[in-house]
Parts: structure tokens; sequence; C-alpha cells
């Protein structure tokens, strides 16, 4: 089974400023929508899944979904949900065409919309956002560690977002002036938030989402209830309150100072209904079956041994090289093995490999490592010839390579779980059928062939 989630979302600040062109700052959260390619209960809009499979899918492939937050919040279900359902039928597709296609999808369905929801699902983080992807720059906001958070509380009305949005077109339409001059006082606090949060200037930052309110509130999106709790969050301390997203309902948040949360919190649950999730979360992923603790060697540029960090920690911080080993197999008609990696690792999903390759283990040479995973990924017990050893470093982790070749012509087992295809090539053949997006490589592969003298 494979299994991928994405994020809901929170507006920071921006709101229906982002329809015309103009910044916002959009958070994506802790609470997940799964997609899955077996059944489960999942009531929600099944027009995204089926949007996303005629898109990319394949003749009577099947996905379902399930979340675990509740459709009334308006988090974005619909965009999270659509961007996983992508991101599972083509794993190797980078986070901007999962964004794009995912922002048709929602488009066409929905017919109005900017798209910060589906970039929140899809990059996750923080970000400044201007409308269609035009500006896509992840913030330092990380609202859980800086010395504030940010409450969330629930007014108790689920709001019709489409049918807001387009009466706030329909006011524009006819008070245009003034209308785009909300607008245009919104863009300008954003960007002073965005240079005063990324100063960790919290208070400042709080002062321009109460502004931003004001215009809110002039908009006519505001109501009483969320005022009323935006006035009593401020009324115990937080440095600024708002509603967050299309208004007329759904959440209002509150930017804290940690010795206030209590108080905040009291505050907007005396009117309202506190929502516990936090921002800054991870944006789509593949849930791995890989093991997330398991130890690699982390060396210095001499490959001399420092000590050992879990597989997590190499993944995600490129200060950390850690030993790993590929083969390349050829057979006698000169035809390369290549790998397409399982939809379920952490790092690579769906791409082509070399024929094999993995991690060195505590207390094993690099030639015991690469015989022991071409033995484990494709049954293969054969003599190696050594080829090279570079440090390698892509967008995600930094490594300490050592590449080996072999002749094989004889049986190939594949380890499912790590292997979802295997093929044989003429090097030659390769540059092309790339080219046509036939095969899509990983970085590591790439890397490879090149000291290979194949591309």
């Amino acid at each position: 089974m494979m299994t991928v989630s994405a994020p809901g979302k929170l507006m920071l600040m921006g709101e229906h400023a982002v329809v015309y062109g103009y910044p916002c700052i959009v958070s994506a959260i802790s609470e997940r929508l799964y997609v899955t390619d077996t059944p489960n209960g999942y009531s929600g809009d099944m027009r995204f899944i089926d949007a996303a499979i005629k898109l990319w899918g394949k003749p009577k492939m099947l996905l379902f979904a399930t979340s675990a937050f509740s459709r009334k919040y308006g988090f974005g279900s619909s965009s999270a949900v659509t961007v996983a359902a992508l991101k599972a039928l083509r794993p190797d597709a980078t986070n901007r065409e999962i964004f794009e296609s995912a922002y048709k999808i929602v488009l066409d369905i929905q017919g109005v919309g900017s798209g910060f929801d589906v970039a929140a699902a899809t990059y996750g983080k923080t970000l400044l956002y201007v409308k269609g992807g035009v500006t896509l720059e992840e913030l330092p906001w990380n609202l859980n560690t800086n010395g504030v958070s940010l409450v969330i509380g629930y007014s108790g009305v689920k709001a019709d977002t489409a049918s807001i949005v387009k009466d706030v077109a329909r006011k524009r339409n006819e008070q245009k002036e003034r209308v785009d001059r909300i607008f245009e006082a919104t863009g300008k606090l954003v960007m002073q938030a965005k240079v005063a949060g990324d100063k960790g200037d919290w208070e400042t930052v709080g002062k321009l989402m109460n502004f931003n309110q004001e215009y809110l509130r002039d908009l006519g999106v505001s109501t009483e209830k969320l005022e009323e709790m935006i006035a009593a969050a401020k009324k115990a301390g937080a440095y600024g309150a708002k509603l967050s997203g299309a208004g007329g309902g759904d959440c209002m948040i509150a930017l804290v100072p940690k010795e206030k949360r209590e108080a905040v919190e009291q505050a907007i649950a005396s009117c309202g209904q506190l929502v516990n999730v936090t921002v800054h979360a991870e944006g789509v992923r593949v849930h791995t079956t890989d093991d997330q603790s398991e130890q690699f060697i982390v060396v210095d540029e001499q490959d001399n041994i420092l000590g050992y960090k879990s597989r997590y920690e190499c993944h995600h911080n490129k200060s950390l090289i850690h030993r790993t080993v590929g083969t390349a197999i050829f057979n006698t008609k000169n035809e390369l093995l290549l790998l397409k990696r399982s939809k379920t690792k952490d790092l690579g999903a769906g791409l082509w490999d070399v024929s094999s390759a993995g991690h060195v283990n505590k207390n094993e040479s690099y030639e015991q490592a690469a015989r022991r995973e071409l033995f484990e990924e494709l049954g293969i017990e054969n003599p190696l010839i050594f080829h090279s050893k570079t440090i390698f470093s892509d967008s995600d982790e930094t490594e300490m390579q050592v590449l080996f070749t072999t002749k094989y012509d004889g049986k190939v087992t594949t380890n499912k779980e790590e292997i979802e295809d295997i093929i044989y090539i003429q090097p030659s053949q390769l540059p092309r059928k790339i080219l046509a997006k036939e095969i899509r490589l990983s970085s590591w592969a790439e890397h490879d062939l090149k000291k290979l003298h194949i591309l």
C-alpha cells in the first residue's frame, strides 16, 4: 500500500487581495489529508481525485482519501486532496509540476481561487505567495519555536468561500477605486509583515495583522462572532488577531507571545472554539517504508568516520556526509540494467536509478555494502570492479559515494519493497528516452551515469 499526505492551510495575511495579484502569507498546518491506493472512509468531494486521475492516471486506476481534519474549518481540503492525489499518481513529479496541475484542477472545478491553498499543500512551511505561483518564497516563520505561537479559533460557522469571493468581486465592480485601494494597502501590509517577521519582530507583525483585519472589515467579510473572538484575544494579550480565510465565518487567528498563550486560549474558548493545530508544517510527501531511525556512517571530506546519524537526519541535513554505494550492471550485450525505485522510498520515489544502490552500515566496507545491496535488491551475487569514489550533493543530502561495475547475464529476482520495475537499455538510447521523459532519473543516477561517461 502507498500513502501520500498533504497539509491543510491557514492564511496569515492578505485575504481577498491575493485574488487580484497582491501578495499574501500562508502557512501549512499540522493536520493532513491522506490518499492511498486502498479503500477507506473518505466522505469528501471525489471530483478532485477523479480529475487528478484523468490528468495523470491510467484507466481503471483508483485512489482513496481520508482526512485527519474536519472539513468544516475551511483548511483547504479540496486543494490538499488534489495535491496528494497527484503525488500518489506521480511520486517523481516536482513540486512545481504538482502545484501547476493541482491549481488547474481546482480552478476548473471551483471556478475561483488564487492557488495559495494549493501552494501550501504542495510546498508546506510558511510562504510569501502571489497568485498563480508568480512568487513562491519560503519564509523563516516557524511560529512553533520563535517565542511566539499562533492560536486558532473557530467561529462555529462554515463559510462558503466561493460565494464570498464572488461577493467581493461584485463589490469591486460597483466600487472599484475604493476596493482596489484596500487591496493595494493590504499588499503593502503583507510586505511590511514579511520584513518584520524575517527579523523576528513579532509585535510589529501583530500590529500589521490588526490593520489587515480593519481592511477585511471594510470589505464586509468579517462577522460579529469573529469580531468578538478577535477582541477577546487582543484583550488577553495577543500581539494581533484577525480572521483567516475568506471570512463570513470559519476561523480567526491570534499571534501570541509565549507567556500570554494560555490567557489568549481561555479568552477565545470563552466565546468560540479552540482549534488544536500548529503551522509551518511539511508539504506533500510519500509516507515511506524506510526506517527513519536507521543509523548511517557520517564522515568528513577525507572519508574519516565522525560518528553515526539517523537516516532522517542524513536526508535532511546536507552537512552530514554519509557513505553510500552504487553498482552498475552490464550484460554481455553491453546493456545497462536500470531499476525504478518503489513509490514508498523516502527519497527518489518512483525515479529510475542505477542497477543497485544503498547505504553503508556500521562495521561494513564499501564493497561489502555493495554486495549486500546487490543481493537484497536483485538476488545477484557477482564479482565487483571498483570504478570511482566521489562526494555527491543534491537538494536533500550529501553522500560519500563509491561506484562499482559488474558484468552479469544471470537471473534477476527483484525485491518488490525496494523496486517497482527494471529494464535493460543500450547506453546510447538513454539520452533520447530521458529527453522524451520516458525515463526520469534520480539525481544519484545522473551523477553515476556521468561518471560512467554514459550521460
